[in-house]
């Protein structure tokens, strides 16, 4: 039996802000990291970078497409 939780518009709305703000970032290391090839610890950091854009990009494209029909 899969578990419901309840959230209010308010606190939705703050979570969607925070993956919004955790994707921006992400994008922004990700660019960082890949294009200072020179650098051999951000290199190697890349490919984690690129893992976390990812998911990152997955939580916020929730938040984009998750229905407008939230419970108050």
């Amino acid at each position: 039996m899969e578990e419901r939780l309840v959230i209010k518009r308010k606190d939705f709305k703050k979570l969607e802000r925070y993956a919004e703000n955790i994707y921006n970032t992400a994008v922004v290391i990700d660019y960082f990291c890949s294009s200072q090839k020179e650098y051999e610890k951000l290199y190697n950091l890349a490919p984690v970078v690129k893992n976390l854009r990812k998911d990152a990009d997955q939580v916020n494209a929730f938040f984009i497409n998750y229905p407008e029909s939230i419970d108050e």
